[in-house]
């Protein structure tokens, strides 16, 4: 089965390349889309009728946080029966960041491993979980 995108929404540049190297080593075959911010992530939304495989987000981002990019999502009927995968995977330890995200309907929340092969471990779970997956709309 081919995948859409992985849309991921990292607050600075080194975070985009490492999650993007990441995950072409661990032999992702879906295109990874970076954006800086939240807005921009809902732009593409809006103008591409193709289905992410995923959204990975950080929780900290410029102009608006990944909480609150959830929440526009969650509010806009026609994004929120896209039934995406938002999996959070920030460097926030913070317990209520976790209750608030998954309080959002997130589904998922890591905490970016500090090493690179740390980080390609979480990536393969999350997209060996989500290739398994069945997801409204697909056929059965």
């Amino acid at each position: 089965m081919e995948n859409g995108p992985i849309l991921y929404v990292g607050g600075d540049e080194d975070d985009r390349y490492l999650v993007t190297d990441a995950l072409k080593s661990i032999g992702c075959t879906s295109e990874v889309i970076n954006f800086d911010n939240g807005q921009a992530l809902i732009d593409y939304l809006n103008s591409s009728k193709e289905r992410p495989f995923i959204i990975l987000c950080d929780l900290y981002l410029p102009k608006m946080t990944g909480l609150e990019l959830k929440e526009v999502i969650n509010a806009d009927d026609q994004l929120k029966r896209r039934t995406i995968p938002f999996i959070f995977l920030s460097e926030s330890v913070n317990p209520k960041d976790v209750d608030d995200a998954y309080m959002s309907l997130v589904q998922g929340f890591y905490v970016k491993a500090p090493t690179y092969e740390g980080l390609k471990d979480q990536l393969r779970a999350i997209c060996d979980y989500w290739e398994r997956a069945t997801l409204p709309g697909e056929k059965l």
